[in-house]
């Protein structure tokens, strides 16, 4: 289960494996996201809470991960 502060690894584009710290989880397609029991949740301005992420929008998703060499972001998929 994905939550901040874990240790993870994921693999880039290249297929280098790298392991961090994940430290954020940020969306292009909502301003307010969070991770809650591995689950990502965007705020909804019109029901007032949190609510899981549709589908259509899980590519927008990607989390912020600092590594030795500085900080990376990835999406789930590239998490191992």
């Amino acid at each position: 289960m994905l939550t901040i502060g874990n240790e993870v690894k994921f693999v880039d584009e290249y297929d280098v494996t790298y392991k961090g710290t994940l430290v954020n989880v940020l969306s292009d397609a909502h301003d307010d996201v969070r991770l809650n029991e591995g689950n990502v949740e965007y705020w909804s301005k019109k029901t007032k809470k949190y609510v899981p992420v549709r589908p259509k929008h899980e590519a927008s998703v990607f989390f912020e991960i600092e590594t030795s060499k500085g900080f990376h972001f990835a999406y789930r998929n590239e998490i191992v």
